[in-house]
C-alpha cells in the first residue's frame, strides 16, 4: 500500500499536466541528480518507461480529468464554500494557512458546512459536499489547490491565467495543467488570501502586485481591470536551489567545482565588484544568495532592492527597499536614493537587487569607484553584451557625457561578469560565460574570458579561456591555481585547479 502511494504521490504533476507521458520523475531532495563522477556521489540511472507505466499514466491522466470535471461547484456550492471558510475564518487564522501553525480537522471542516447547510436550509448531494471539502482542505493548506505544484522540484514557475487555467513551466518549457479553483470568487479569494500575508492588496489603484516570502517564493499579481478578457493573472517563481550554498551549485550542475570555487574566492576576498547578468528566471538572485555565504562574519552589508529576495543570513545584514509613489502620485522612494543613503551607512558591500533604470545604475557604479565593493544583476543575453548594457543605461543617465568617459566609470567599477542561461533541453540553469574587465584603452573596454560553457545537455563543458586572472594573489591564497586547471571543465572536474 505504502509503495502504491509513493508512486502516486511522486507522479502528481502527471496526474495534471498535458505532458504527462513525458514527465520525468520527481526527485525530492530539491537538487538535480549529479551523473556518476560529479562531487556530489552516486550515478543515477533513469530508466524507460514500461507498457504498464505509460497505460497507468493515461488512466491517471483519464481519472484526474474525470475528477476535474466533478470539482466545479453549483452555485449553491459555491456560496457554501465561500460561507463556510467564513465560518472556519471566525475561530482559526485562516488567512495564514500554514504559516499560522493552526491545524483544523476534517471533522471541523465537515461541522463546518454541514452548520451552514442547516443555517440556510438547503441539501447537497454526496459529491459536492466531498468537493467542498476537500476545496476547504486544499485552502487550509499555505498554496492551496497549488499545493502539489509548490511542493514539485522540477517545476519554477506557476501562471494562473484566469480561475479555470493554470499553466506550469519547468524550466522555459510550458504545459497547461488540469489545476482549477470553484469559481471565479474562489480565485480571487486565494490571491487576496496569498497578498494578505504579505501586507498587500490588489485594487483598480493598485493594479500590480511585485513581493516574495522569506523562503525566497516570489509572486506578482495583476488586477483583472488591467487583464482584458481573462484575469486578475498571478504569477509565482519558485526557486529550486533551496540550500543556499555552494555545495548546492554544484549539486544543482551550474557549474563545475573549480568555477564555483573561482566566484567564491572573488567574493571572500572582497575586492571584486561583481554584475550577475542572463535573462528572466535563469537563477541571478539565487547565485548571488549563494555566493552572499562568502561574506566576512565582521563584514556590513546593505541590499537596494525592488522586492525583498537576497535575505542573507548575515548578522551585519541591513535591507533598504523602494516604493512605488501612492494614489496621490507621492511617497515614493527610488533605488538611487537608497543608495546614496547606504554610504552614509558605512557599509563594506552594497547590493543592488537588479538594475532596472539609469539612475539606479549611475548610483550603483559610483558606489564602486568610490570603493564600496557590490553585486548586482542585470538583464543580458551574454557577458559582453552586459558592459553594451551598462553603457545604454549610463548614456541615458548622463546625456551630456562622452561614451569614452562612459566606458571609463564603467572599466573603473566593475570587475567581473557572470552571465547565466537556462538551457532548453534540460532546463537547468548554467553559467554560460565568466570574463574580467579591464582597464580602458584607445576608446575600448579590455576583458579577459576566463571561462566558457561549450557543450550543452546532460554532460556540459566549460572551456578554459585563461590560466591567467586579474586577481592571481587573491586566488592563490586560497589555494586556486587556474595554471594547472586542464583546458575543459566537466562536472567531474572535482580538484581542477586547486591545491
Amino acid at each position: 500500500m505504502s509503495s502504491s502511494k509513493d508512486r502516486d504521490s511522486e507522479s502528481i504533476i502527471g496526474l495534471f499536466s498535458t505532458r504527462a507521458t513525458q514527465t520525468k520523475p520527481i526527485d525530492r531532495s530539491g537538487i538535480v541528480p549529479v551523473k556518476s563522477g560529479t562531487s556530489t556521489g552516486s550515478s543515477t540511472s533513469v530508466s524507460r518507461p514500461t507498457l504498464s507505466d505509460r497505460r497507468a499514466a493515461s488512466a491517471a491522466t483519464s481519472g484526474a480529468t474525470r475528477a476535474a470535471s466533478r470539482s466545479h461547484l453549483s452555485p449553491l456550492g459555491s456560496t457554501v464554500l465561500r460561507e463556510a471558510r467564513r465560518e472556519l475564518g471566525s475561530d482559526y487564522d485562516f488567512q495564514k494557512g500554514q504559516d499560522s501553525g493552526v491545524v483544523v480537522s476534517e471533522q471541523q471542516i465537515v461541522d463546518a458546512v454541514e452548520k451552514v447547510l442547516k443555517r440556510r436550509g438547503e441539501t447537497l448531494d454526496d459529491i459536492e459536499r466531498a468537493n467542498i471539502i476537500i476545496h476547504l482542505q486544499k485552502d487550509l493548506m499555505g498554496w492551496g489547490v497549488l499545493q502539489p505544484l509548490i511542493d514539485n522540484r522540477e517545476v519554477t514557475d506557476i501562471h494562473c491565467y484566469d480561475y479555470q487555467t493554470v499553466v506550469l513551466q519547468r524550466g522555459k518549457v510550458s504545459e497547461t495543467t488540469g489545476i482549477h479553483w470553484p469559481s471565479h470568487q474562489a480565485y480571487v479569494s486565494f490571491i487576496d488570501r496569498l497578498l494578505l500575508r504579505l501586507g498587500k492588496s490588489l485594487s483598480t489603484q493598485q493594479h500590480t502586485i511585485d513581493a516574495s516570502f522569506p523562503n525566497g517564493v516570489r509572486i506578482c499579481a495583476v488586477h483583472e481591470s488591467v487583464c482584458g478578457s481573462r484575469g486578475p493573472l498571478l504569477c509565482i517563481r519558485v526557486p529550486r536551489i533551496m540550500d543556499v550554498s555552494l555545495e548546492s551549485i554544484i549539486s544543482y550542475q551550474v557549474a563545475p567545482p573549480l568555477i564555483v570555487n573561482y566566484m567564491a574566492s572573488l567574493v571572500r576576498c572582497g575586492h571584486a565588484t561583481i554584475i550577475v547578468s542572463g535573462e528572466t528566471g535563469t537563477g541571478k538572485t539565487t547565485l548571488i544568495r549563494c555566493l552572499g555565504t562568502q561574506f566576512g562574519p565582521d563584514e556590513s552589508i546593505v541590499a537596494v532592492e525592488d522586492t525583498p529576495e537576497v535575505n542573507f543570513q548575515h548578522p551585519y545584514f541591513r535591507s533598504l527597499v523602494s516604493r512605488p509613489p501612492n494614489i496621490e502620485g507621492v511617497g515614493e522612494v527610488t533605488l538611487q536614493e537608497h543608495i546614496k543613503t547606504t554610504l552614509r551607512m558605512t557599509p563594506t558591500r552594497v547590493i543592488l537587487g537588479e538594475m532596472r533604470t539609469p539612475y539606479a545604475a549611475e548610483a550603483f557604479l559610483e558606489s564602486a569607484q568610490t570603493g564600496h565593493t557590490g553585486m548586482t544583476t542585470v538583464h543580458a543575453r551574454n557577458a559582453r553584451e552586459t558592459l553594451v548594457r551598462l553603457e545604454s543605461l549610463l548614456g541615458r543617465a548622463q546625456k551630456s557625457v562622452s561614451i569614452d568617459i562612459i566606458r571609463q566609470q564603467i572599466a573603473l567599477a566593475v570587475d567581473v561578469v557572470i552571465w547565466l542561461f537556462r538551457e532548453k533541453e534540460t532546463g537547468k540553469p548554467r553559467v554560460g560565460e565568466i570574463i574580467e574587465v579591464g582597464h580602458f584603452v584607445e576608446g575600448t573596454i579590455q576583458v579577459r574570458p576566463m571561462f566558457t560553457l561549450i557543450k550543452t545537455g546532460e554532460q556540459p563543458v566549460w572551456r578554459v579561456d585563461s590560466w591567467a586572472s586579474n586577481f592571481e594573489e587573491e586566488l592563490a591564497r586560497d589555494g586556486i591555481f587556474l595554471g594547472d586547471a586542464p583546458p575543459e571543465l566537466t562536472l567531474s572536474n572535482v580538484g581542477a585547479g586547486t591545491r
